[in-house]
């Protein structure tokens, strides 16, 4: 399995070498009125999701807060918070994308978990990494070395990727010949940007609730992490969930008002955002596939997805967040084989191919651990 899992990473590795240096001449053969068009598709989207954006309080109702005394700030940013976090009475960004790829069978009727993995559309090796390890575990529908009570269980997972369009067609054309040749690639009609991660996440849910009606659970994923399916599954025949999110739990994130996730007073007018699950890894209970997405189109979007899905929209409904120790924070280390093996981790981040099919060829050894 070593010698495949890096063959097939070789041979990725330099078709995505041959494929930037195709971009490479195709963006000076098409400089000119094609690339044009392709701005306005951005600049369409930008236009759209700015759109989508209610302010939350104008500066007048801010300066009023400053003004007011401590015990009248309290009450006014509560009854602030309780505008915000709300169902308005109408729709402030309805959700009109759809997606151009979806696999011909994304979940069947006994399907017990979906697990789509978000990607962007050049991270080719990432996905292949993932589809020649734990990912071809859920699609043969047995795990590496496993005799646990929940092997029947994984054969009724199913997996997907998840990406949005790319800029440069050369590169939308290399997705659609990769999904004929996997079948397992949802692809949506925006823009692959990460101010529109809000829109792909929406997209899970769309997805989900129009392919897999009734699916008990729903697993997101980022493409550098492994998950350690037969604890995950272990965990949730223990206790059942329902109406919950469980993953990376953060009860009280500060708000980053510089930086690459900076947002605006006006996106978003709090200090902290509300309990949610960061978005490396996270599940949620199917119950909630539909109240979500019903929802996101009555409450003003943030392009922070996981914020906006499992906290904003989550404290809108009221959903449990269930507490389980495994799940990877981004500053979470590298796990190993044995993390594995030993149930310390659910989730594991820093995945790069590489290192990915290293311990997946390490797992496979069945070490002593």
């Amino acid at each position: 399995m070593r010698r495949s899992c890096f063959v097939v990473f070789g041979f990725y590795a330099v078709a995505v070498l041959l494929l930037q240096n195709t971009l490479i001449m195709y963006h000076v053969i098409m400089r000119g009125p094609a690339s044009e068009t392709m701005s306005t598709r951005i600049d369409n989207v930008d236009d759209r999701r700015t759109n989508s954006t209610v302010v939350a309080s104008s500066s007048a109702a801010a300066s009023a807060v400053v003004a007011a005394s401590p015990r009248t700030v309290n009450r006014l940013q509560f009854a602030t918070e309780q505008e915000y976090y709300s169902r308005r009475q109408h729709k402030v960004n309805e959700y009109r994308h759809n997606a151009v790829l979806v696999p011909s069978v994304l979940c069947r009727p006994d399907t017990f978990m979906v697990i789509l993995v978000h990607s962007s559309p050049t991270n080719m090796d990432r996905r292949e990494a993932i589809r020649v390890t734990w990912g071809g575990a859920v699609v043969k529908g047995k795990w590496l070395n496993t005799t646990q009570s929940n092997a029947s269980t994984i054969s009724r997972l199913q997996i997907a990727f998840v990406l949005g369009l790319h800029v440069d067609e050369a590169v939308n054309n290399a997705v659609r010949q990769e999904h004929t040749r996997n079948d397992d690639i949802v692809q949506g009609d925006f823009i692959d940007h990460y101010h529109n991660m809000t829109l792909k996440s929406l997209l899970d849910l769309k997805v989900v609730k129009t392919r897999c009606p009734g699916v008990p659970y729903f697993l997101k994923s980022d493409d550098d992490m492994v998950i350690n399916l037969p604890y995950l599954l272990d965990v949730l025949a223990t206790k059942p969930l329902t109406r919950s999110i469980m993953g990376p739990y953060n009860p009280r994130s500060p708000v980053y008002r510089s930086g690459v996730w900076k947002l605006t007073l006006e996106e978003f007018p709090f200090t902290y955002y509300p309990p949610y699950e960061s978005g490396s890894a996270y599940v949620i209970t199917g119950d909630l596939i539909q109240e979500l997405f019903a929802t996101a189109e009555y409450v003003p979007h943030i392009f922070v997805d996981d914020v906006y899905v499992t906290g904003i929209l989550g404290r809108v409904l009221g959903v449990t967040h269930a507490r389980q120790r495994g799940f990877a924070y981004w500053g979470s280390r590298t796990p190993t084989a044995c993390d594995l093996i030993r149930r310390k981790i659910i989730t594991g981040t820093k995945m790069h191919p590489q290192r990915l099919c290293a311990l997946w060829d390490e797992l496979q050894l069945n070490p002593k651990c």
